[in-house]
């Protein structure tokens, strides 16, 4: 049975799309990646800063000409994953010792699900080590909401209005994450995303016409999953309740889409991703560990 690696090129966008969806959420609970996800990284902002990014950092594998794993790095640099729809030690191992004969003496990093432990015997065996927890994925049931919150009058939740909002949405983030990124030039470019809902793009509007808030969620309803990334209140109206408001609207709209597991990323225990998402009824909590191993 012939195994091959390619580039994740354009024209191999939709072959991958369909692999993603056979793998919700096993890949979600194992590396904390979905079509959500996947389709927002296609159109998301390294393309733009980087042209030819996703091709680069991306590798398919192919078992019988069909699509048997992915091969990402999301940041372009040293942090991967390797994507199965299945425990599949032997196809791991495979795209593993691919990739770092591809790689030679460059440092690698895989952040897996800390209950993935048939993945990290696989690390391990190639001198991988075990590091610091670096990012927890909270999950949700979103079939199972209550009545969805108050926020005080000064504010109102509603959709994105479409491009006019995304210079008050870029202010948003820029005041919640820092960076000097062309933020609007990347709301343009995932709103090109063929799984874009504008229906899931959620802000607290505040009087005056600045937008407090921002989320924006994904799904794909063939499998039910789906996720919500970034979470963002501006400083200017933190404890407000503003940010549960957002997420909690976009998880009744992911349901009316055929939503039913709904995950959001956030940095370790304590951060402040964490302390909110902590107080949404999460159904899951999974932990994602850095695996490195030192230089030869």
């Amino acid at each position: 049975m012939s195994i091959t690696t390619q580039p994740l090129t354009d024209e191999h966008l939709d072959d991958a799309i369909r692999f993603l969806r056979s793998a919700n959420p096993f890949a979600e609970h194992t590396w904390g990646w979905e079509t959500g996800r996947f389709l927002d990284w296609r159109w998301g902002g390294n393309i733009l800063r980087e042209p030819g990014f996703f091709a680069r950092n991306g590798t398919v594998i192919r078992r019988s000409n069909e699509i048997a794993a992915l091969v990402i790095a999301e940041g372009g640099a040293e942090d991967h994953c390797i994507l199965t729809s299945t425990e599949n030690a032997d196809l791991v191992d495979f795209g593993l010792t691919w990739l770092l004969d591809k790689r030679g003496a460059r440092p690698s990093i895989f952040l897996p699900s800390d209950e993935a432990t048939w993945l990290h015997e696989v690390l391990a065996a190639h001198g991988f080590e075990k590091g610091d927890v670096a990012e927890m994925g909270w999950g949700f049931d979103v079939t199972q909401l209550g009545d969805l919150p108050t926020v005080p009058e000064a504010f109102i939740i509603d959709t994105v209005h479409g491009a006019s909002d995304y210079p008050e949405i870029a202010r948003c983030l820029e005041g919640a994450f820092g960076g000097e990124a062309d933020r609007v030039a990347v709301l343009e470019s995932l709103a090109r995303n063929p799984g874009y809902r504008g229906d899931l793009n959620i802000v607290a509007r505040a009087s005056g016409g600045r937008i407090a808030a921002y989320c924006r969620g994904t799904v794909d309803a063939h499998s039910g999953v789906g996720s919500i990334d970034p979470v963002a209140t501006h400083p200017d109206f933190q404890g407000n309740g503003l940010g549960r408001a957002v997420v909690l609207t976009c998880f009744a709209a992911q349901a009316r889409l055929g939503g039913r597991e709904i995950y959001i990323g956030s940095g370790p225990e304590g951060s402040a991703g964490s302390r909110l998402y902590s107080k949404l009824n999460p159904i899951s909590k999974i932990t994602y560990s850095a695996w490195s191993r030192s230089p030869a």
